[in-house]
């Protein structure tokens, strides 16, 4: 049928996908000028077909919700009935998955909060999708997501009238127990068949799986599924239980408030603050920070010491945690207290707040403090200069013997020898984790158990590794980055950089943005490596942030910068000192400490 027109208007140009009753093609509107897609009947659809397929265009005629596929138009040529929708390419929803910390896993919760919104929508119309999968959510380019897919909906008064037909509905994976039984649906069986597709998208894999379907829902009935953090410690445990709400058995139990999502978004955007590089990809990417442009500086605090490199700020409930000299500093921005807990040795890590607060320090020792208590300790083979991983139990420590050292919570469960010593923090991405080291090797191990997976020959590195949509991206001190796919193990890129590099690197969308020794940040194409531009800012050892479209730096000689995605600096404050520690984006203020120790709160209004 390619090339046919429908309608006068409407020329088919690719099959899209085929069902039992219908097929979907990508089709141009030639009055508009625009692609769309059009649903056509089989010709040789049963009457019941016939009416399904009606019933589908009424029901989503009557829907005007960003998280649902729009009807354009609906015709019939030849005696076969057709409707127009919306185009939407960007593939499903699993897509998006799986979780991982930073800007990735901060889209799908977006993601998972428009669909709730969307059923709510769908539900206050007096519509059941009843057949919610992963398939039949889509994506936009720009990864929103689009219900779609209503040939199984029901209208409450036309319910009895199609449930007598004997269609099967449903897919087995993603039903809800009370579908599966047979038994009178509401509401909440589609609300159950998002936690399994959220599961899914989540672990990569569904709740439940089994030889059948008969196998596959008689545990959907009576089986518990695994807690998602489980198959994937990236996940929250706020996220996780979600999810595990959307599974409940009984649907009275299952969470039905449209908001539910977004107060996991808020939580995990908080996670991300309290994680040195802005979660355990290293992205150095931050969820939000005022408008550059509008900086002033407002006010700043002494620490009393020394905040030299590697150390790195970050912040939770309203505080913000920093090594300094021997001791761990807490800045209440709320009143500008400065409160110091002396330790034996320096801190040279940057501290982790998850519960407690981790730092690990030049004696070896990693401490986790709950307030101004200590809870306990774990010691290394050397100095700690790199900061804890936290993963949920978990607690990974590089030291500079070039040792790996495994805790859950206080008590060792496994060590791996890199050979080289360790200064840079260790990744989690992809369900690897992630170690680089000083004697120019990545190793991938197995984050339960220490096994070496792979190890790839890079370079000394001395900066994070950071990782987005699939890809980790290696900074080693000699100047060369490379792109790497860490499951297909394949090099994609690499690009030689003059000077060292020293500090973690920051993402956006598209870009990678680097800055070393030779005074030069740099905008490199994350798919590519091309250079997209170069600025002269100054030597930098410390690492770069990105929040709300702009870069902020903070260099050697004492200057605080706020670049823009094309490359133009829209702020800047100079005579600050040196600075060694990367600057901190928060939602009202930007906050850069001197390696003198001095605080600098950089805000608006």
């Amino acid at each position: 049928m390619t090339g046919v027109v429908l309608g006068g208007r409407y020329r088919l140009e690719a099959p899209l996908g085929s069902g039992g009753m219908a097929e979907v093609w990508r089709a141009v509107d030639e009055r508009l000028g625009r692609k769309v897609a059009v649903k056509l009947l089989h010709p040789r659809a049963l009457p019941p077909d016939r009416e399904r397929f009606f019933l589908e265009v009424r029901a989503l005629s009557r829907l005007f919700h960003p998280g649902i596929v729009q009807v354009l138009d609906l015709g019939e040529e030849g005696g076969q009935p057709y409707f127009v929708m919306e185009l939407v390419e960007g593939g499903t929803f699993d897509r998006l998955g799986p979780f991982e910390e930073g800007p990735e896993g901060e889209r799908i919760l977006e993601a998972a909060a428009l669909v709730m919104e969307a059923l709510a929508h769908l539900h206050a119309q007096g519509i059941l999708h009843r057949d919610l999968t992963p398939k039949n959510i889509l994506l936009t380019k720009e990864g929103h997501p689009k219900v779609m897919d209503f040939g199984l909906a029901y209208l409450l008064q036309e319910h009895r009238h199609l449930t007598r037909t004997g269609y099967t509905l449903g897919t087995p994976s993603y039903m809800a127990p009370e579908q599966a039984k047979g038994l009178p649906l509401t509401p909440k069986a589609d609300l159950y068949s998002l936690g399994a597709v959220l599961y899914r998208t989540l672990t990569g894999r569904p709740p439940f799986e089994g030889e059948n379907d008969q196998a596959i829902l008689f545990q959907h009935v009576y089986e518990a599924p695994k807690p998602p953090q489980e198959l994937n410690p990236a996940i929250p445990k706020g996220v996780g239980e979600a999810v595990l709400g959307l599974l409940a058995k009984h649907p009275e139990e299952r969470p039905a408030h449209p908001g539910l999502f977004r107060s996991g978004l808020e939580g995990f955007r908080a996670l991300r603050l309290a994680t040195p590089r802005a979660g355990a990809s290293r992205s150095g990417h931050y969820p939000l920070a005022p408008d550059p442009r509008r900086l002033s500086l407002r006010g700043k605090l002494d620490l009393g010491g020394e905040a030299a490199w590697p150390g790195e700020m970050v912040y939770a409930g309203g505080r913000v945690y920093l090594g300094v000299g021997r001791g761990l500093v807490e800045v209440d921005l709320l009143t500008g207290e400065v409160r110091r807990e002396p330790l034996p040795d320096e801190v040279t890590a940057p501290p982790v707040a998850r519960g407690g607060v981790y730092v690990g320090s030049w004696d070896g020792k990693v401490r986790r403090f709950r307030g101004r208590a200590l809870e306990w300790s774990v010691e290394t083979g050397a100095e700690v200069t790199a900061a804890p991983l936290v993963l949920g139990g978990y607690v990974y420590v590089a030291s500079r013997d070039g040792t790996l050292y495994a805790f859950f919570q206080d008590r060792l469960r496994f060590r791996f020898h890199a050979g080289g010593h360790l200064s840079a923090s260790p990744t989690f991405y992809r369900g690897l984790l992630l170690l680089a080291s000083e004697d120019g090797w990545l190793y991938a191990l197995d984050p339960e158990s220490g096994g070496l997976r792979y190890k790839v020959k890079t370079g000394p590195v001395h900066a994070p590794v950071a990782a987005h949509r699939g890809v980790v991206f290696i900074p080693t001190w000699e100047g060369e980055v490379y792109a790497f796919d860490p499951l297909t193990r394949e090099t994609l890129w690499n690009a030689s950089l003059e000077g060292e590099l020293w500090g973690g690197m920051a993402l956006d969308e598209e870009r990678l943005y680097v800055a070393g020794w030779d005074g030069m940040l740099r905008a490199l194409d994350q798919a590519t490596g091309e250079e997209v531009w170069s600025l002269e800012v100054g030597k930098v050892t410390a690492g770069l942030a990105y929040a709300a479209g702009h870069v902020f730096l903070a260099t050697e000689e004492g200057r605080f910068l706020a670049v823009d995605q094309r490359g133009q600096v829209v702020f800047e404050a100079t005579g600050l000192g040196a600075v060694q520690v990367p600057p901190l984006p928060l939602p009202g203020e930007v906050l850069v400490v001197s390696l003198s120790g001095r605080l600098y709160r950089f805000g608006v209004g």
